[in-house]
C-alpha cells in the first residue's frame, strides 16, 4: 500500500509537470494577417510550441514548432498568421509540448480587417441560339466595389473569358449578365462567374453548363398508352403515361424539356386536353377525367375515342406527336 501511495505521488509530480499555457491576443491585425500572442510554462521540462488557427475550431493551419526551453516561468511566444482573408472570423490557440504530455490552450477569436471577399453564384444560361448565349450570375461585393467577369469554353479549363465589369460597393446581392457569342452550335459550354476586389483572391463560382441550339431540330421518338382501354362508368378516368427521347447527341438535361398535350378526339372534333411537362427522365404522366360521352342524344356504347400524345417541342427538338390509340367510352 505504501508503494502504491508512492506511485500515486510520483504519477501526480510528473502530471504536473506537463507545460502550461494560456491563449493571448493579437495584435498588428490587417486584411491579409495577424500575430497571434500566448505563453507557456515549460514546468522545468524542455517543451515545444507551436500555434494553430482556421476558418472553425478545426484550425488546420499551423506555425512551426518553436522551443520554449525549460524553465519554471511562463514565456511570452508568438507568430505571424499570413495569406488570411479579409472581413472574416478566425480562431486560433497555442498548444504546447514536453516530456510529460501535451496542453492545448482555450480557443479565441478573431475578426481581420476590411471588407469579406465577394459572394458568387452562377445563375442559368438564356436566350440560348445556335451561336450565342446570355450568361447570369449573382455577385454580392460585401460593401466593396467588385470586379467580375464570366470565363467559358468546351470545358472545365474554360479558355475565353469575358470583359471586365464591375459592380458599386453594397451589401445586397447584385443580378450581372453577359452575351457570348461566336459559339458552335449544337455544342455543350462550361461556364461561371469571377469576382474580386481589394486584396482578395479571385472568388470563382460553381461551373454550369448550357448548350447551344442545333442548326436543324431532329425529330423526337414519342411513345404514349392510354388505361384503361374500355372506361365504362362515368365520370370517365383516363391515365396516360410515356416519354418523349432525342438523338444520343443530345443529353437529357436539354431533350427532357418542354410540354405535352394529351389531346382526346371523337373523330376530328376535340373533346378534352391535359397539359403536362415532361420529367428529367424524360418521362410524363397525365389524368384526363371526362364527365359524360361526347356528342349529343342517344349515342351507341360503347363510344370510341383517339387519344394522341402531342410534343410541343423546346429549342433542341421539333414538335411531334404519336399515330393515335383508340379507347372506347361506356
Amino acid at each position: 500500500a505504501v508503494a502504491s501511495a508512492a506511485l500515486g505521488v510520483a504519477a501526480i509530480a510528473e502530471a504536473a509537470s506537463s507545460p502550461a499555457v494560456a491563449t493571448g491576443s493579437i495584435s498588428h491585425v490587417s486584411d491579409n494577417a495577424a500575430v497571434l500572442h500566448g505563453s507557456v510554462n515549460p514546468n522545468g521540462r524542455a517543451t515545444t510550441y507551436y500555434l494553430q488557427w482556421g476558418l472553425t475550431p478545426a484550425y488546420g493551419l499551423q506555425s512551426v514548432a518553436h522551443s520554449a526551453g525549460h524553465g519554471t516561468r511562463s514565456v511570452a511566444v508568438s507568430t505571424t498568421a499570413g495569406s488570411l482573408i479579409p472581413g472574416t472570423v478566425y480562431h486560433y490557440r497555442v498548444v504546447a509540448t514536453n516530456g510529460a504530455g501535451t496542453t492545448v490552450g482555450a480557443d479565441r477569436a478573431f475578426k481581420t480587417a476590411g471588407n469579406p471577399p465577394p459572394t458568387v453564384a452562377t445563375g442559368p444560361a438564356t436566350q440560348l441560339s445556335q451561336n450565342g448565349a446570355i450568361v447570369t450570375a449573382v455577385v454580392n461585393p460585401n460593401d466593396q466595389a467588385t470586379v467580375y467577369y464570366f470565363q467559358y469554353g468546351t470545358s472545365a479549363a474554360y479558355g475565353a473569358q469575358t470583359i471586365a465589369a464591375a459592380v458599386p460597393a453594397g451589401t445586397a446581392p447584385v443580378t450581372v449578365s453577359a452575351g457570348l457569342g461566336g459559339l458552335e452550335a449544337r455544342t455543350i459550354f462550361h461556364y461561371r462567374i469571377v469576382a474580386l476586389h481589394g486584396n482578395t483572391a479571385p472568388q470563382p463560382a460553381a461551373d454550369a453548363t448550357f448548350m447551344t441550339l442545333p442548326r436543324h431540330r431532329p425529330v423526337p421518338r414519342i411513345q404514349a398508352r392510354t388505361r384503361p382501354l374500355h372506361a365504362r362508368r362515368r365520370p370517365f378516368v383516363l391515365t396516360t403515361i410515356g416519354s418523349v427521347h432525342g438523338p444520343f447527341w443530345i443529353p437529357g438535361i436539354y431533350d427532357c424539356r418542354g410540354n405535352v398535350s394529351i389531346r382526346f378526339f371523337r373523330g376530328s372534333r376535340r373533346i378534352g386536353s391535359t397539359l403536362v411537362p415532361l420529367g428529367p427522365d424524360c418521362r410524363f404522366a397525365a389524368q384526363t377525367v371526362l364527365g359524360r360521352l361526347p356528342g349529343h342524344g342517344r349515342l351507341p356504347r360503347p363510344v370510341a375515342i383517339t387519344v394522341v400524345a402531342h410534343y410541343l417541342g423546346n429549342g433542341y427538338l421539333t414538335p411531334h406527336k404519336t399515330s393515335g390509340q383508340t379507347v372506347s367510352l361506356g
